[in-house]
């Protein structure tokens, strides 16, 4: 049975099997309820080391696994914190597979039915559903259709869904994630920590200097929290309330990463936040980055590098002299007002010095998109108005449209090769992502990057614009373009692509 935009699959029928921190403004400027004062963890008096994941790995071609999907309760800064979970955790569990592998993932909803009040609306971009979960598989080349990264799929509570993703054997290697992305909930669970990594082994991690270096990942989540101990709900005027607000790292506060001096380390680091961007550096050291969004990237050395929600950098550092370095989230500026500067972690530099090398060359897996191999170009408006899906909503919008999930915005035919042009006409960055294909960023603002980038996801600056190149190959069906901002998208800043046969 195929799964359409037209015939959403509610798990329960067919493949289902049975029963703070400062953010990017989430209203553009109207009835926003954010604040400019973070709420300050408390450092533990030892910091906690730096946790890692459960990791997952593929055997024989094939990774099965089983995600629960519950509440849990957790310690954050001192206060019990009551949110939905993937297995009890406070993100997820690492997939580590390699390309051509097939990933299942079998999807237990056991959250409890919703509340009155929360069934589907009129409007689809009234926020909805908070119980009613998906899966989708940021960044990954798969097809888009049945039970793969299908994000119209509605996992109800207390039913079962069967995911099967089928990794293309020529499919780039490199750092990815998963997430919730049913419609009108996805902020709710991302807020709650909902998000996990996702690597594919290779290209890079054959890289002799890399191939020696520990490989860290280093998911930063954020979690909202109520005086209760919740995730709070949206709020009528579409704004979301902002209480005490954290950012964990692999699921804790302030951990703290201890490394050689002389050391060489990768750090995986992935924004798995709903809304904040993360300018990351750390304090004394350089970062020499090596991939973006997962794909490899002419390595190059930085003090800083700056992540839209959903955006990932595998980094290298060196330990430096000994000592304890803080490593920071600096002033974002993608929204209404600065966002103030936080510590992430420290990194502690100890021990027996070493001499650990870096590389000098690194592969990339696309070749530039050159004019004469276009065969269209589009423009596409990201806006932010008056006049939302309810009374005092704000009117998020792409090309004058909410979502709407009977509409096909976008229609394009497979193996077409497309120039885009993205316009913000708004006072706040919109990261926009498109689900299945990776794209080439001609320029920003039009300004050319000084060597080539393919990204999944590219925030367009506030009243900026933002030009990429695309290639539509491999798959056909319907799938969606966002903004990640995932309190926009919620609201309505999607759109419907549908990529067909000639």
């Amino acid at each position: 049975m195929a799964f359409t935009r037209r015939n959403l699959m509610k798990a329960g029928f067919g493949l289902a099997l049975a029963s703070a921190l400062p953010l990017i403004n989430c209203s553009g400027g109207s009835n926003d309820s954010s604040s400019s004062v973070p709420d300050t963890p408390v450092p533990p008096p030892e910091p906690p080391p730096f946790p890692q994941p459960q990791t997952l790995m593929s055997s024989a071609g094939l990774l099965e696994t089983t995600f629960d999907v519950a509440f849990a309760n957790h310690d954050i800064n001192g206060q019990t914190f009551s949110h939905r979970s993937y297995n009890g955790l406070i993100g997820g569990p690492t997939l580590r597979v390699r390309p051509g592998d097939t990933l299942r993932v079998r999807l237990n909803n056991n959250l409890p039915p919703d509340a009155d009040g929360m069934a589907m609306p009129a409007d689809v971009n009234i926020p909805h559903g908070n119980n009613v979960t998906n899966l989708h598989v940021h960044g990954l080349h798969v097809s888009p259709q049945g039970n793969s990264d299908n994000v119209f799929v509605e996992i109800e509570p207390g039913t079962t869904f069967e995911y099967e993703y089928q990794i293309p054997a020529d499919h780039p290697e490199g750092t990815y994630w998963y997430h919730p992305h049913k419609h009108g909930s996805t902020a709710v669970q991302l807020f709650s920590g909902m998000a996990g990594a996702i690597i594919i082994e290779g290209g890079l991690d054959q890289v002799p200097e890399i191939a020696v270096a520990r490989d860290l990942v280093l998911l930063i989540n954020e979690l909202n929290v109520d005086p209760n101990g919740f995730v709070p709900d949206f709020m009528t005027n579409g704004s979301f309330p902002l209480t005490q607000r954290f950012l964990t790292v692999n699921g804790e506060l302030l951990p703290r990463l201890t490394i050689n001096p002389g050391e060489v380390v990768r750090l995986r680091v992935i924004n798995a936040t709903v809304r904040t961007e993360i300018p990351f550096f750390i304090d004394g050291h350089e970062l020499t980055v090596i991939s973006r969004d997962g794909i490899a990237f002419a390595a190059a050395s930085t003090e800083q590098v700056s992540l839209a929600p959903a955006n990932r950098f595998d980094i290298l550092i060196r330990g430096g002299a000994p000592g304890v370095y803080s490593v920071r989230k600096g002033v974002g500026t993608s929204g209404m007002n600065p966002d103030p500067e936080v510590v992430l972690m420290t990194l502690e530099v100890a021990g027996t010095p070493v001499d650990m090398a870096m590389p000098s060359t690194l592969p990339n897996p696309f070749t530039p998109i050159t004019d004469d191999e276009l065969t269209g170009s589009r423009l596409l408006t990201f806006a932010v108005g008056p006049g939302g899906p309810a009374p005092n909503f704000p009117n998020f919008t792409i090309d004058g449209n909410r979502y709407d999930p009977d509409r096909i915005d976008q229609l394009v035919n497979l193996n077409a090769v497309e120039e885009w042009t993205l316009v913000n006409n708004s006072n706040v960055g919109h990261p926009f992502h498109i689900h299945v294909n990776d794209f080439q960023v001609m320029s920003v603002n039009g300004v050319a990057p000084p060597v080539p980038l393919w990204l999944d996801t590219v925030d367009i600056p506030a009243n900026g614009n933002v030009v990429i190149r695309q290639r539509f190959t491999d798959f056909t069906g319907e799938f969606v373009l966002h903004c990640h901002i995932l309190v926009h998208e919620d609201l309505g800043m999607m759109q419907n692509v549908s990529v067909v046969l000639p």
